[in-house]
């Protein structure tokens, strides 16, 4: 399912830059094994669930998760405009500092994908 819902591009990036230890691999068994299979309960569509994601991440102040929710929410459909509004809509519940953060991430993250597809 994780798959899925991040693509083979940010999966294989992710895989790069794990430790090869016990507690990498417990925390990815879990992962793989509890939030993921999540994903497959119907009721919400995988872009549905990266706003949440998003929204959610914004609110805990994750940055480095928020980064790689961002990168999951543009491959399952979302636009600059949605991510942009869930960041903004976030800055009202969150408080302005979170918001603004969350807004920095995506427009980094943005600016990446925007230029690894021009090459």
């Amino acid at each position: 399912m994780a798959r899925k819902f991040l693509g083979e591009d940010l999966l294989s990036q992710l895989g790069k830059n794990t430790r090869d230890d016990i507690f990498t691999k417990t925390s990815q068994e879990y992962i793989a094994e509890v939030c993921f299979s999540s994903y497959a309960r119907p009721g919400l569509k995988f872009r549905e669930r990266s706003l949440m994601n998003i929204a959610m991440l914004t609110a805990l102040n994750r940055g480095p998760e928020l980064r790689l929710h961002i990168t999951a929410a543009i491959h399952n459909g979302l636009t600059e405009e949605e991510i942009c509004e869930a960041c903004r809509h976030a800055m009202i519940y969150c408080g302005v500092p979170a918001g603004r953060d969350a807004l920095a991430i995506a427009s980094d993250v943005l600016a990446s994908v925007k230029s690894k597809s021009k090459v």
